[in-house]
């Protein structure tokens, strides 16, 4: 696995834990702030690991993979929190 997925997959495992934290404290309109700031801060993490690396190869297309998996995994979680 190369560096870049790792990052990508460790952004992803934060996210989905936030997301269950977020899912099992809040509810409502809170929850969905919630949602809102962790997909944010997911997106704003690889700007700064960008920002602070040597290389800046690929930036995009991190983000892009970062974003996507991002909103797949909230919006699970979106209908998870709409069933129950």
């Amino acid at each position: 696995m190369s560096r870049q997925w790792l990052q990508i997959a460790v952004i992803w495992t934060g996210v989905l834990i936030a997301g269950i934290v977020a899912l099992f404290s809040y509810s409502d309109d809170r929850l969905y702030t919630a949602f809102a700031a962790i997909a944010g801060a997911a997106i704003a993490l690889v700007s700064l690991e960008h920002l602070f690396s040597r290389k800046s190869k690929d930036t995009v297309r991190q983000q892009i993979y970062v974003s996507t998996g991002t909103v797949t995994i909230l919006g699970v979680m979106t209908l998870i929190a709409l069933v129950r």
